[in-house]
This record gives structure tokens, sequence and C-alpha cells, in this order.
């Protein structure tokens, strides 16, 4: 039932805040606080989600903490201006997203409630989580969607390279190694997230393995399936990407910056979608109406004068000018299209409801059809066109080139859209001196500061490090075999640890006069019982030799620290 949090976007900080009687500050936000305990809260959630999902990418604290703050401060600025707008998410739209999601699932609402719970989920803070979702999504719909325009050129463009003439078109699926930049970075933290985008990219050249360099460094969710983004055709995708889909299978391209981040894309595979096949041509029209409206509570007196209304109108609009039609519709119609001068646009058989669509279809362009009853009350219908459609036409095709080309500058907008929030917001970030608590919580020593415990973190890792690095060269399995956790992952290569340990001994033994060396070593404290040791390893056994980056995920187990998951771009020797 995994995927019903996804289809809410509510996987996240699902978790009710402890309550602090005084609760440190972490950033005001246009005179709105926002506490350390809501910064610790989200930042333990994405951690154990992190660790749940068997991620190899576990960020350091700090580094939670500042995306943690970065998220919670980005969502109060929404919130903010949501309020401006005054807009808000009823109970009816909540209920009927609900009901949506419990029916894609194949749900009934209390099955969906059940599988929440069975999540560890409240239904009341997953409604408050979706409804906070559904604000945020109608916020951009109005601030950046509602105003882009796409032009005709635009349309006319794509259509004419990829929709006029019906061919098979090539799909890409690729995959990505990405590296996030802060909202706003400073000219150093882009400097070095760019140096380490370039490191890495040279890497993959000298044939270090993708899939394995993703596990390692990728920050994005797609990390868990291989760094694997879907398929993607020219046309579909934002501008800065579009020569990656040009590219051979397997060939991987520079990094490539975006307003979030820098991107490093390979090509995975390749396959040629067919023209969708030709529907039957069909006819349209173009249509205004003036529309009065039946309340529920009307008696039949109040209902014959509304008609009476209406059939006055009919009468006055006919043989009227589309503009003087549209003058009226502005001044007497009670539909919500009467600020466009009742205005329906184009429109074919089965868009509306049977009374109107037939007497709408049945006038000639330039007339006015008698009062027209329907659940929605009383209508006059002025018919403006008419015209007979290609399914392969411009026309046919028009709605959803505007689509798509409305999703791809929706993305490129969003970035800047948020950058202006902040840009014009009053925003005072403080420190928060509490960190994420282990699970279980251990003994410190005297000393209880951060960087002790750092000190002390990395000194006990590198002394661990040193050790197994030891016991390899003396062939001393025993010893080797004790650095690794009774709960290490070793991977799908294996049926389970047992036979990774049978491998490992055998392969060991079989190598003489070894010898290692250990460079760029790179400790991540996440907190006091995990952590993430980076390193490259030069191994060299008699005339073998080979240099690889490796990676460890480490708990304290006890007054030890384990392996529990080993990352390397090619097999160990």
């Amino acid at each position: 039932m995994y995927i019903l949090t996804l289809l809410a976007g509510l996987l996240l900080f699902i978790s009710p805040a402890a309550a602090e009687d005084f609760d440190s500050i972490a950033a005001i936000v246009n005179d709105e606080a926002i506490t350390c305990s809501e910064v610790e809260q989200d930042s333990k959630a994405l951690l154990l989600q992190l660790r749940q999902s068997g991620s190899t990418f576990l960020p350091p604290m700090a580094e939670l903490g500042q995306r943690s703050l970065d998220s919670r401060i980005i969502k109060r600025l929404q919130q903010q201006k949501a309020h401006t707008l005054a807009l808000t998410i009823s109970d009816e739209e909540l209920d009927s997203a609900i009901k949506n999601i419990a029916s894609s699932n194949h749900l009934l609402l209390d099955q969906l409630k059940e599988a929440l719970k069975q999540q560890g989920m409240d239904y009341q803070q997953y409604r408050d989580n979706l409804r906070e979702q559904m604000l945020s999504n109608k916020l951009i719909n109005i601030a950046v969607r509602s105003k882009i325009k796409v032009s005709e050129e635009a349309i006319q463009e794509y259509y004419r390279k990829y929709l006029a003439i019906p061919k098979p078109r090539r799909e890409v699926q690729i995959a990505e190694i990405f590296l996030s930049l802060p909202d706003e970075p400073t000219p150093e933290q882009l400097t070095k997230v760019r140096t380490k985008a370039l490191s890495i990219h040279q890497q993959l050249l000298d044939g270090k393995d993708f899939s394995q360099m993703v596990a390692i460094y990728s920050e994005a969710p797609d990390r868990q399936a291989k760094g694997v983004m879907g398929w993607f055709m020219q046309g579909g995708i934002a501008q800065r990407f579009t020569a990656v889909l040009e590219m051979d299978i397997g060939k991987i391209s520079d990094p490539i910056r975006s307003p979030s981040g820098f991107h490093i894309i390979k090509a995975v595979a390749e396959r040629w979608k067919a023209p969708q096949q030709s529907g039957n041509s069909y006819d349209e029209i173009h249509a205004r109406h003036i529309l009065l409206k039946l309340p529920s509570f009307a008696d039949n007196a109040s209902k014959a004068k509304i008609r009476q209304r209406a059939e006055s109108l009919a009468h006055d609009l006919q043989h009227t000018s589309d503009e003087q039609f549209a003058s009226r519709a502005k001044e007497e119609s009670q539909g919500p299209s009467a600020k466009v001068g009742g205005d329906l646009g184009w429109f074919k058989k089965g868009a509306m409801v049977p009374a109107f669509e037939s007497a709408a279809f049945a006038l000639k362009p330039g007339a006015t059809s008698a009062v027209v009853e329907s659940p929605f009350g009383y209508h006059i219908i002025y018919l403006v066109a008419r015209r007979h459609i290609d399914p392969n036409s411009l026309e046919a095709n028009r709605d959803q080139i505007q689509q798509i080309l409305s999703n791809i500058e929706t993305q490129e907008q969003l970035p800047r859209w948020i950058a202006s929030l902040r840009a014009t917001a009053t925003i005072d970030k403080r420190s928060c001196h509490t960190a994420i608590a282990p699970t279980p919580a251990l003994p410190m020593s005297i000393d209880d500061s951060d960087s002790a415990i750092e000190k002390r973190t990395n000194n006990a890792l590198q002394t661990t490090l040193n050790s197994w690095k030891t016991a390899w060269e003396k062939q001393d399995i025993a010893l080797y075999l004790s650095h690794y956790s009774t709960h290490f992952e070793p991977g799908k290569a294996f049926t389970d640890v047992a036979a990774w340990r049978k491998a490992r001994n055998k392969r060991i033994h079989s190598r003489h006069n070894i010898h290692i060396t250990l460079t760029d070593i790179n400790v991540t404290r996440l907190d006091l019982s995990h952590a993430r040791v980076e390193f490259t390893q030069h191994f060299q056994a008699g005339k073998i030799h080979s240099e690889d980056l490796k990676l460890f995920l480490m708990t304290k187990e006890g007054d030890q620290w384990k392996i529990t998951r080993e990352m390397a771009a090619v097999p160990a020797q």
C-alpha cells in the first residue's frame, strides 16, 4: 500500500511535532516563527524514511537540518501567499480527492483508512497534509501556471515537428545522478557542488559503474531505482535536457545545471513509439450562453418568473451579433463564463449535458436558441462558429500540445517563483543546538559538545577502517569478517550473508602479498550511532592492481562500529 502515500505526496513529515514548553526558534518568516522542534521532527522523519528505504545516501545531520528548515520556510511562504489570495481547500474538495485516491488504488474509504493505519499514519493527520498539498498545488496553478502563455507559434512548431506527419518517434529512458544546490547558493557552494559533479563525471568516463555512483552520490528520489527517471521524447522535456535525448545508448552527459542543482544523465535504453492511430473525424462548435439559475428552494411561481425572464432575453437576442450577445451575457448570465461574455470555447459532442448539446448543435452560426432547460437552469445559446475536425489536425491536438508545453514551462518557472517569494520576504534564520537523537540513545562521555562527539566518532571510525584493512592484508578472515554487522546486507549477487562470507573467504585466500592503501577518507556522522564513510581503495596483490571508490554505511553496536552496507564501483578483490 506504499503507493497510497506516493499518490498523495505526503510520506514525509507526517508525524505531529512534540510539544515543548519553551521551544527555541529556527527561523522567523515574515513575523511567523518556525521552531527548532518542527525542524528536528522533519529531519527525523526524513532520516527514518531514508533508512527504511535502504538508501545508501544518508546526509549528515547538519545537512538534513538545513534541508528541513529550507522546506519549512518555503512551505510557510506558500501558506502566507495563499492566505493573501484568500485561497482555501473546502471539505468537499478534500473529500473528493481522498475518494479519488482510494478509487485509484481499488479501495473503499474504510480500506484506505486501514491501509494508512497499518503504515502508522493517523487519518486526520493524513487529511491535514493532503489539504496542505492541495492548497500548494492550487496556489502554484494560480501564481505560476495561469500566467504561462503558450504562444501560437510554439504550438504550431511542436505540431509541425512532431505530429503533422505521423511517424515513429524515439523515446529514451534516462537515468541521472543529481547533486542539489541550496535555494540561494553562495559562489563557494556553487563551486563546491560543480567541482564534485565534474569529479563524478570524470570517474564515470574512467569506467566507474553508473548505478553504483547513483547509489553513493545521487540526492534525488529516483536514486532508489538506479537513478532511472523514466521515458522521454523530444518536445516533452525542458530545453536544457534536449541534447540528452540525442545521445547514443550508454552515453553520459556532461554535468547540466538547473535551478535546483547539477544533473549527470545517462541514456539507458531506447524504444520507438508508433504514431497514434487516427480516429474518426468529428464536428466542433464554438458557442456562448446566458444562464439563469434555478434555486433548489424555488417554488413553482418563482420558477415561472425566471422562465419568463429567460424567454424575454431569448426574444431580445434573436438576430443579434456575437459582440452584442457577449455584452448581454456579461450583464445577465449567472454562470462562471459570464465574465468572458458567456464564451464556452470549442467543444464536441459529449462535452455538455444532453439537452444543452442537442440545442447547440442544431443551431447555425450566428443564430440564437430559444430557452433550453438543463439541471443547471435556463440557457439561451448563441452559436459563434462550426468546424469539421480531422483527428490528425493541429486543432485536434491543440489542447494536448498546450498541456505539454505548459507543463515544461511550469517546471522551469517554479524555482524562479519560489526564489521571488524568498526575495520579497523577511527571513531571519537562527541556530538550533538540538541534534537528531539516536535510536537507541547512547551514553556520552564527559565532553558532550557536538565537536567533541564528532572528533571521537571520526577517530573510532578511522581505527575500525584501519583494523579492517590490516585484517584483509594479513588474510585473517575471522578478524576481517568481525568488522561486519550481523545485519550486513551483501547485495543481490548473494543469496544470503553466509554465501557472501564463503565467497569472501575464498577470494581473500586466493591472493598473495596483499597490500592496501586507503586515501581520500571522508567520514559523515549521521547521528550518534550511524555514519557514512567514503574512501578510495588502492589494492595490490602481486601483479594485480586496482583503484576503486568505496562507501561503507556503519552502525555502532555496543562499543564497536560495524559495516552494515558496502558499495564499490567494481567487485571487491
